[in-house]
């Protein structure tokens, strides 16, 4: 894994705003310093750990001891909008601002927290375009911080924050109809561990960015399963079969270790493969899951009145979503778009009230649960309490009692605040939907958690999955 990081490294360009012709320097291995000549102000940020889940280094130093300055940081997303967060300091008694010790007096966030900067940015947008929540590549990002003083002298970096470490491979491949996307470090062995990735409705691209994170922090190969007919997202949920995740896993998992990591209603997918197909595996890590099979979904209508989940090519029994109560949501939107042609208003729906709805028909949740005890590796359930798209953190609850005999090792991580969406860590939370869903959840909380939770799972994999050959069959 060192050679993988060293590998890793990337080239930061520095370069003056001020005016002036700048001087650039080392501090260290993987750091650059900016000179601005007037007051010799310097910016440190710290390169050693360029992946996107390490908090990086923000220091403004060789400032007037109490001056207040602005730091800024800017980036543009995958999908081409541009973020940024103004933050403003105040320098210590030495003449230094550091984001690990300073509190802002100004700006998106309070508090000691060197990821603010990071996860308070907001998105800047054209008039009548909705926020939608920041959308990561799964290669990498060249971000910019720059720090401005009260006189108008300015010193500004450009760092490479990756998702991707330069020494993992990424492939795609389509078997029987379905869409794989692999990332693959060069180094290694061909029995390292492979983990699973089943992604919720929002498809195969929202979670590659999580496995080239994995593959490049914990040296795992990883696939994206896109299980749906559609080559990038699974805008429709009917009937799909358990067979489509089961023999793509049984593949994988020949002479392997193994884990799965499915979102949302994947996970109802990928749980009852397991439980009811018997795909052995290492380890499994449910996020914002369920415990039950739902209702099919379909993008841009009412839900199909069958199951999201089929087997031997029957429709599985299914707990039916009480679509009736997202109508007065429906309507506002639709009034929005009336009253104002122009509105940058969010036609994101929140789902939960339908889905707890579901959840009181205990007849239908009887016939529906995924026993999830017939799984017999360790299981990790992580849920925001905040939840707007489900209640998650309930479902989760349920899959660890149905487990009590068997779970030793299981675990049950509830996060406050947080909504749906767990990505990986010091990134933008500051919008907390998609184009369609609300996730929930308070920016500084889902930041925490979104933190919190990504220590969690890898800690969890890296202890079932470990590097040596799997002793059975």
């Amino acid at each position: 894994m060192d050679a993988l990081r060293r590998s890793a490294e990337p080239l930061s360009r520095v370069r003056a705003l001020s005016g002036q012709s700048g001087d650039a320097a080392a501090l260290g291995r993987g750091q650059r310093v900016l000179r601005d000549y007037g007051d010799r102000v310097e910016l440190l940020l710290s390169t050693d750990g360029v992946l996107i889940d390490e908090v990086p280094r923000l220091i403004v130093r060789g400032l007037p001891a109490r001056l207040e300055v602005t730091v800024r940081v800017e980036v543009i997303d995958a999908v081409g909008i541009r973020w940024e967060s103004v933050t403003g300091y105040r320098a210590d008694s030495t003449g230094t601002v550091n984001a690990a010790t300073s509190a802002p007096v100004s700006g998106g966030y309070e508090g000691v927290d060197a990821t603010g900067p990071w996860w308070s940015m907001r998105p800047s947008l054209d008039p009548g375009r909705p926020a939608i929540a920041f959308t990561a590549p799964d290669t990498a990002l060249t971000w910019s911080v720059s720090c401005r003083t009260p006189s108008g002298q300015s010193v500004r970096q450009e760092i490479v924050r990756r998702w991707c470490a330069q020494g993992v491979v990424r492939s795609e491949a389509t078997t029987a109809g379905m869409r794989s996307v692999r990332f693959s470090p060069v180094e290694g062995t061909a029995a390292r561990p492979i983990v699973v990735l089943v992604p919720g409705t929002t498809g195969v691209e929202a979670v590659t960015p999580t496995a080239a994170l994995l593959a490049s922090r914990c040296g795992f190969d990883t696939v994206v399963l896109g299980y749906a007919s559609d080559p990038g997202r699974a805008s429709a949920l009917v009937e799909v079969p358990l067979e489509s995740i089961a023999q793509q896993v049984a593949e994988l998992a020949r002479g392997r270790r193994v884990g799965v990591v499915a979102y949302s209603v994947g996970t109802g997918g990928a749980l009852a493969a397991l439980a009811y197909c018997g795909i052995r595996v290492d380890a499994v890590v449910a996020i914002a899951p369920t415990h039950v099979i739902w209702q099919a979904l379909r993008e841009g209508g009412p839900p199909p009145k069958t199951s999201a989940w089929s087997q031997a090519g029957q429709p599985m029994p299914y707990v039916p979503v009480r679509g009736e109560l997202l109508l007065p949501q429906i309507a506002g939107h639709a009034l929005a778009r009336v009253l104002h042609r122009r509105s940058a208003s969010s036609q994101a729906l929140g789902l939960r009230r339908a889905y707890a709805a579901g959840l009181r028909d205990t007849s239908a949740v009887a016939r529906a649960v995924i026993p999830v005890e017939r799984i017999s590796a360790p299981l990790m359930a992580v849920a925001g309490d905040a939840d707007a798209m489900w209640p998650a953190a309930q479902m989760a609850q349920a899959l660890l009692d149905r487990r009590r005999d068997r779970g030793r090792e299981d675990s049950l991580l509830v996060l406050p605040g947080a909504g749906h969406f767990l990505r990986p860590p010091v990134t933008p939370t500051t919008v907390d939907r998609s184009a369609d869903l609300i996730s929930g959840g308070t920016a500084a909380a889902n930041a925490g958690a979104q933190q919190t939770a990504w220590t969690a799972m890898t800690t969890f994999l890296l202890r079932h999955l470990p590097a040596s050959p799997h002793p059975g069959p």
